[in-house]
């Protein structure tokens, strides 16, 4: 995050947010822990899991619509548009999304 923060390194935009580029989790794994990081590792730990990613949205919407009653309404403008986004990847990748796939 700090690489990234300083324009050092890039990132993929995911459905959800911005993921980490395997190059640069390689690097770093390498140059500060000294071991290698598998793609297979990359691809289980930052895939975008969308049937999970949803259901939090749900769960999300009902606490906010009904035990926080002053959320902004851009809250639940900013869920829908994940919402919406998820469900586009969903039908472009299926369920589980390995990062690379969205490059």
């Amino acid at each position: 995050m700090e690489l990234r923060a300083h324009d050092e390194v890039g990132a993929i935009a995911g459905p959800t947010g911005l993921l980490p580029r395997y190059q640069d989790l390689r690097l770093l794994f390498k140059q500060d822990l000294g071991r290698d990081y598998s793609v297979e590792a990359y691809r289980e730990q930052f895939a975008v899991r969308v049937p999970e990613s949803l259901a939090k949205i749900d769960r999300l919407f009902k606490i906010y619509s009904e035990r926080v009653l002053d959320t902004p309404p851009r809250v639940f403008e900013l869920l829908n548009q994940q919402r919406q986004r998820l469900e586009e990847a969903r039908s472009t990748y299926g369920d589980r999304i390995p990062p690379d796939a969205l490059q």
